[in-house]
């Protein structure tokens, strides 16, 4: 089976650990990977996120022109696979349907509440499937009369794993961008001098405000691959905020969290009670909540520890590892 893989393709990315246990659940005669992370590291910092935001200019130009010299003029693949595919234009995808088997969209992102792009909608009805884990847009993806699946996020079980006891584990951590809810309960926590680590984007101004804050260890804008493991770790709870920029039902940290065997704190929904019990995760409602429960967990480490191996074993012992994930969509596409 010769499969074209077309995506961000770096090392650590979600995107790159999708490729690689498909390489394991294909009968692959060649898998050829054309990583768009090349052309847009290697495009202008300012045209880079002039290109982000607006889905055109040099950007574009740029990946678009990678891919097709990637591609050689060679458009025959027994299946087409491409993640995140925002920037490409659709005339790529229609050379691409018109000579190959399959063609499959994947985004673990928003793409219509959120990271909108109309290449990525003028390009949905060439596609065979679309696979989101966003089960609020899939309606939208209907729309385009595209055949949709929906997948919970997963784990890397050779990425996202234990790396430290629980006795060595301390405070609280959060690693994902800021936003102004998020800002208000850490600062809630932070008063009450409970150690809280975090890093992310836009947080500058939040660890400036709380610099003489002991409980604050701010890691910087952003940490990836082992050393994000590391840090979720080491903290006895994770907190698994969800974006209130969309209606997020679960994000990849509901899954992540409990993979590195440290408690979730999360919100409740539907969704997320499908995935836990309370005997699993810690659920809370408000901010009080969320401050009287991390209290009584710090102050009960038994009852926590107890919980968060249950935590642990329903990620192992459920179906929530990429590969066990892509298994399932692998069946549902061929």
């Amino acid at each position: 089976m010769r499969v074209l893989y077309i995506s961000p393709y770096g090392i650590g990315s979600t995107s790159r650990m999708r490729g690689e246990y498909l390489k394991q659940l294909l009968p692959i005669k060649e898998f050829k990977v054309i990583n768009t992370d090349i052309p847009l590291l290697a495009t202008n910092r300012i045209l880079r996120s002039l290109g982000w935001r607006f889905k055109k200019g040099t950007l574009i130009n740029n990946i678009n022109r990678y891919i097709i010299n990637e591609l050689d003029g060679n458009f025959d693949f027994d299946m087409v696979w491409i993640d995140k595919g925002v920037f490409i234009r659709p005339e790529i995808v229609q050379r691409l349907k018109a000579n190959s088997g399959k063609l499959v969209h994947y985004t673990p992102d928003p793409a219509f509440t959120f990271h909108q792009s109309k290449l990525f909608y003028d390009s949905l009805p060439l596609y065979d499937y679309c696979i989101t884990t966003k089960s609020f847009e899939i309606e939208d993806y209907n729309k385009y009369g595209v055949k949709t699946i929906f997948c919970t996020q997963g784990y890397d079980p050779m990425l996202h794993k234990p790396y430290h006891s629980f006795e060595e584990k301390r405070g609280v951590v959060f690693i994902g961008h800021k936003e102004s809810n998020r800002e208000f309960l850490i600062s809630r926590l932070l008063e009450a001098n409970i150690q809280v680590t975090i890093a992310g984007n836009k947080w500058e101004m939040f660890a400036w405000k709380f610099r003489n804050n002991k409980s604050l260890i701010y890691k910087g804008k952003g940490i990836y691959g082992e050393q994000y493991v590391k840090e979720i770790s080491g903290a006895m709870m994770g907190l698994g905020f969800l974006s209130k920029w969309i209606p997020e039902r679960h994000t990849t940290r509901t899954i992540e969290i409990p993979a590195c065997n440290t408690a979730l704190v999360t919100e409740e929904n539907q969704e997320i009670n499908s995935i836990y019990t309370h005997n699993e995760a810690i659920f809370y409602t408000d901010h009080k909540d969320l401050l009287d429960k991390i209290k009584y967990y710090l102050s009960n480490k038994g009852e926590l520890c107890n919980l968060t191996s249950n935590g642990y074993q329903k990620v192992k012992n459920g179906k929530y590892s990429y590969y066990q994930i892509l298994e399932n969509v692998i069946q549902q596409i061929q």
